[in-house]
């Protein structure tokens, strides 16, 4: 079986990582010059599953990714993992009544979600915070760029390689992993671009302390090598990659409005832009194009890529090596391409 992959971002890299695993060589085509080129290519990525207050074939995928992601994560090196937790603020009255829930109907024990009030999410971050939190003690962050890095250890890859057609790949099966550019062989895709900038501070005196990440509609983590990457803007529809002082304000001024004192002294170091592939709904679409032989699709995994790249990569394996689906028919249903067919 010859399987070609196109695109070598976390959603390529992944699904060349268990093909590998499963012992079926692929070749990944990158139209960059490297791995991981785009938005995957950041230094810095949370690892979050995406909440709904009620259980659902979406939050299960989530779930399960989370859970897989842990696992993965303890058996690879080199990839800048680190979990360290992570408490997500109660900020406003939507996640006020959403995170109970969550916690209510997901029904983890407590030592891997919970509700915590002040008081516990200060001692557990080491900082002094205001708010209440959802708490994940799994959780943490990771190196996207090492993460794809490692996956394609030992892949046959071609760079620069300017695909116009499917037919200008000799291979079995294909499988469209390069984000937004799917559209170019599936036009009805509804797929849209995300532009996020995300920007790296030195420590203040009031941050060395920071023990856990902290979400509260941007992000800061604990200092890494005096470093801490705090983010992200969210600009739909954007594609530029020019990096803009505003968006570095930005960032700041989130978190100074939730933890006011923690970013005294930040001094900023550098920024990133990368574009991200979102889709109507909010949930990625892996599985097999319909009406065409042998082609396969991993896209739209907007910012939860990390998790949903890695579960996508074994569902699609799954199912080209027509092995036992590891996820409810329901959940294979939702993240099919046909449920956007035209």
């Amino acid at each position: 079986m010859k399987v070609a992959i196109i695109g070598a971002g976390l959603a390529g890299c992944a699904l060349a990582y268990v093909f590998k695993k499963s012992g079926v060589k692929v070749k990944v085509y990158e139209a960059a010059d490297k791995i991981a080129g785009g938005a995957s290519g950041n230094d810095v990525g949370l690892y979050n599953p995406r909440f709904f207050a009620e259980r659902n074939p979406e939050s299960d995928f989530y779930a399960a990714a989370f859970a897989l992601a842990i696992r993965s994560f303890y058996r690879f090196d080199d990839v800048g993992w680190n979990d360290c937790g992570a408490l997500h603020l109660v900020t406003n009255g939507q996640k006020e009544g959403r995170f109970p829930k969550t916690v209510r109907s997901w029904q983890w024990e407590p030592e891997h979600m919970r509700m915590v009030g002040a008081q516990e999410a200060t001692e557990i971050a080491g900082v002094q915070i205001k708010q209440d939190a959802l708490y994940l003690d799994d959780s943490g962050y990771i190196s996207p760029r090492k993460l794809c890095e490692f996956y394609m250890r030992d892949v046959d890859i071609e760079y620069e390689a300017d695909i116009a057609k499917l037919d200008d790949v000799e291979a079995d099966i294909v499988i469209l992993a390069n984000g937004y550019g799917a559209k170019s062989f599936v036009p009805w895709l509804p797929l849209s671009r995300v532009r996020g900038q995300l920007s790296y501070y030195t420590q203040g005196a009031n941050s060395s302390e920071l023990k856990t990440v902290l979400c509260y509609g941007g992000y800061c983590t604990p200092s890494i090598g005096g470093v801490h990457a705090v983010g992200s803007t969210f600009q739909r529809g954007e594609a530029d990659l020019e990096l803009r002082s505003d968006d570095d304000a930005d960032n700041l001024s989130k978190l100074e409005a939730v933890v006011p004192k923690l970013a005294s002294g930040f001094e900023f170091v550098k920024a990133r832009a990368g574009v991200r592939t979102t889709v109507k709904g909010h949930f990625p679409i892996i599985g097999k194009v319909p009406a065409v032989e042998n082609l396969y699709v991993s896209t739209g995994h907007g910012s939860h890529g990390i998790l949903s790249s890695l579960m996508g990569a074994y569902l699609l394996v799954d199912m080209i090596l027509e092995r036992p689906l590891s996820l409810s028919s329901d959940t294979v249903q939702a993240l099919c391409p046909s449920r956007f067919e035209v």
